[in-house]
């Protein structure tokens, strides 16, 4: 019996993912764990692995195009095996609908080419990927001028984007270059979903900030009095990670989401900790931060940190956040504005270690500190909440033995 493909359920707040290409072709023969497609979700790109042994039938979905969780990829056969039907045509979403009626939902290939639809010019209407159509509007590029890559002439974005870039390098200089003159560059998936996922937060979610110094003068010195105690020692970051989930158990508001107009709160605190890549920023998620004692804590936020700069981390690890820290603090930023990490509620963003003058019993002494900005979606909760969670942090910074 056939085995069906499906688009995993790759974190639980994952809906629908974007195809970027197929790895193998219809009828190859697979492995099971063999990878067989790649996608994008919201938050970085993953392999999709073989179900079973034997040979791929009935592959759907085209680069650009997006699908639900759960819907039908393909079929893995046995040996000797029919090819099953096609899957539904409602298991995939396309962005453009006008293709339904087209019967162009993850064409296979068969013995007999199917005719091309017709364009708008000659009666004949050229073949291609919804996202193909939604770029080449964009950029202004008439479809019909691409040459397509894909089964009987149909154009994928990736013909799109050649398309454009061959056009630019092509384009006769109309004298001197202008003194602003810019070259163009590809980004990578990760930061072009980044940028959209980022766009979508700050356009759909009402932000509200907060900024307060944190003393920072009992954190300084736990950080180097447990460097010569732990192995590994602990990093600034690390321990506040460790303050910020315990403190969170108290403030389920920050650590909660909207939903539909209700306020859905987690059970636990899975802490996301932005890291800079060479392909972009990714999140990954400490799961159950404020139940790890700091001797677990912190080697596998170490642990996390380095697989996400070796883009090693599983879609579990990238996953499941409900509630983000972003420190910039040892690039030497004093303070920052950070976007909500959506689905999260908040974000916090942390500087670096200042010193500053404070006046205390008639003078004015030096004292450390770090400016903290805590982004919030105010449909989840309100300034004084905010205000009330960045209270209880700095008591616990300023005593370590409240989080016994």
């Amino acid at each position: 019996m056939a085995t069906e493909l499906k688009v995993p359920a790759l974190g639980m707040d994952m809906e629908e993912v974007t195809v970027v290409r197929w790895l193998v072709e219809e009828g190859a023969e697979v492995k099971k764990g063999d990878p067989v497609l790649e996608i994008d979700t919201d938050k970085t790109s993953f392999e999709i692995e073989a179900p079973a042994d034997g040979a791929i039938r009935a592959i759907r979905g085209e680069e650009g195009e997006i699908l639900r969780v759960g819907a039908t990829l393909a079929y893995v056969t046995a040996p000797g095996e029919e090819s099953p039907e096609e899957a539904p045509a409602q298991d995939v979403e396309h962005e453009g609908a006008e293709e339904a009626a087209g019967g162009e939902r993850g064409e296979v290939p068969q013995s007999q080419p199917a005719p091309a639809p017709a364009d708008s010019e000659n009666g004949r209407r050229v073949r291609a990927s919804p996202a193909a159509r939604r770029a080449a509007a964009e950029m202004g590029v008439h479809i019909e001028s691409i040459s397509g890559s894909g089964p009987y002439g149909r154009v994928y974005l990736s013909d799109v984007m050649e398309a454009e870039f061959e056009t630019s390098a092509e384009a006769p200089a109309a004298g001197p270059a202008p003194i602003d003159a810019a070259r163009r560059e590809r980004l990578s998936r990760i930061r072009r979903l980044g940028a959209e996922r980022t766009a979508r937060s700050f356009s759909e979610v009402p932000h509200f900030y907060l900024t307060r110094d944190l003393e920072a003068d009992r954190l300084v010195e736990l950080v180097e009095r447990l460097g010569s105690r732990m192995d590994p020692a602990p990093s600034m970051t690390e321990l506040l990670v460790l303050a910020i989930s315990r403190t969170l158990r108290d403030h389920p508001r920050l650590n909660g989401r909207y939903a539909d107009g209700e306020l859905e709160v987690h059970e636990d605190v899975n802490l996301g900790v932005a890291v800079a890549t060479d392909e972009g920023l990714v999140v990954p998620v400490l799961a159950k931060a404020d139940t790890l004692p700091l001797r677990e804590l912190i080697p596998k936020a170490k642990d996390l940190v380095r697989r996400a700069r070796e883009h090693q981390l599983s879609p579990e690890e990238l996953s499941g956040g409900t509630f983000t820290l972003t420190n910039l603090g040892m690039m030497g930023i004093d303070s920052f504005d950070a976007i909500i990490n959506t689905p999260e509620a908040a974000i916090l963003a942390a500087g670096r270690v200042r010193t500053v003058p404070e006046w205390r019993d008639g003078g004015w002494i030096p004292r450390r500190a770090i400016s903290a900005t805590l982004s919030v979606d105010h449909r989840v909760a309100d300034g004084a909440d905010g205000a009330r969670f960045l209270a209880d942090l700095q008591s616990v910074l300023c005593d370590w033995e409240l989080l016994l």
